[in-house]
């Protein structure tokens, strides 16, 4: 088979989809010396081919800002000039007019647009509206990466079959500790709890610091790092930032490389993550992989990757994830028992696993 795949989360700043794609296609060049594999981005993948049968096929336009225009006008044209047999879309949309003998497989992370569409912003929930809603409707198949997004897809998109929807859950993210001195890790207090994620409200950095006050920080000498980059309606919290009374216990390391990453997990007390929504949540299992316990929302897929091998909080409730946050402070066989139990988690998280999944889907769609 030619499989084109939309390739431009490795054209940008890595975040949760930019991981999954990588460490994906990274199994399936050592697993798959059969097809041919064609990465298509608006502008240059930072992705190293070590397979002879994969290509990339780059275009000349860096702005994230013609990202879609460009894939919708350019694929179809791409998949008849390599006569593309399957295209994987692996991040919610498909070119709409790809020739009609191509199969179509589509990603779905999550449905923010639907679920907290408030904290998007307007044009990327105008895409989200207009694209989603295509490519489910003629995607020969699904993926979806939690059953929790699974039974989003059906609930929001009734016409969809439920036969074309597979859940395949990604790999634990590779993290690979950066040998040299770094400013952001020697920096680090001695005790905290570590947010991993971009500061955006959905993120709901908003309820977190507020149990981190009624906490009182000091009786425990613990701080917080958040650690992630600026998002949507960041300047809200920054008003609500400076006024706050603890701001001296919190550290704002910006965007932090993979290879720094690790430190922060290691060093940590605890990741705290009691985001409002989520199609997966990787940082779960990158904390889980690193040794350290986690406290994290009992909604969405947040509940089903993390099962019983992590505190589970209402993350609207600041008494709740407070709560939590005492018991890690306070109660060590706590910690143990999470820490045990979420190496017995991470068994089921392989992207090797991810890699033959997908594979045996692209063959399912080519022979129906």
């Amino acid at each position: 088979m030619n499989i084109g795949i939309d390739a431009r989360p490795l054209s940008y700043n890595l975040t949760g989809i930019g991981y999954y794609l990588k460490n994906t296609l990274d199994a399936l060049q050592s697993i798959d010396d059969v097809n041919n594999y064609y990465l298509v981005s608006n502008k240059i993948i930072n992705y190293q081919l070590v397979n002879d049968k994969w290509q990339k096929i780059e275009g000349r336009f860096g702005y994230s800002s013609v990202s879609s225009p460009w894939m919708q006008f350019m694929a179809p044209r791409i998949a008849y000039k390599c006569k593309f047999d399957v295209f994987w879309g692996t991040r919610h949309h498909l070119p709409l007019f790809l020739p009609f003998q191509v199969k179509r497989l589509v990603t779905i992370h999550d449905l923010v647009h639907l679920k907290h569409p408030e904290t998007m912003l307007k044009k990327n929930l105008i895409l989200e509206r207009i694209l989603m809603n295509r490519s489910l409707a003629t995607a020969d198949a699904i993926i979806s990466i939690s059953h929790a997004t699974a039974a989003d897809i059906l609930k929001y998109y009734p016409d969809v079959s439920r036969e074309n929807i597979y859940t395949v859950y990604p790999g634990v993210p590779k993290l690979k500790r950066k040998k040299a001195s770094c400013a952001i890790v020697e920096q680090l207090p001695h005790n905290y709890f570590l947010f991993v994620g971009t500061m955006e409200p959905r993120k709901n950095l908003h309820n977190l610091l507020r149990a981190f006050e009624r906490l009182n920080p000091e009786n425990y000498d613990v701080h917080l790092v958040i650690a992630g980059g600026r998002g949507w309606k960041d300047k809200e919290l920054k008003i609500f930032f400076d006024n706050y009374k603890f701001a001296s216990r919190i550290v704002f390391t910006g965007y932090v490389p993979r290879e720094i990453m690790i430190s922060l997990y290691k060093k940590a007390a605890c990741l705290i993550f009691p985001s409002l929504y989520e199609g997966f949540g990787f940082p779960i299992i990158e904390a889980m992989s690193c040794g350290i316990p986690v406290i994290t929302s009992d909604r969405s897929s947040m509940k089903e990757i993390a099962s019983d091998a992590a505190l589970l909080v209402n993350p609207y409730d600041i008494a709740s994830i407070e709560g939590a946050m005492k018991l890690i402070l306070t109660d060590k066989d706590l910690k143990k028992k999470l820490i045990e139990k979420a190496a017995l988690r991470l068994k089921i998280f392989s992207w090797d696993r991810c890699a033959r999944e997908s594979m045996a889907i692209f063959d399912k769609v080519m022979k129906h």
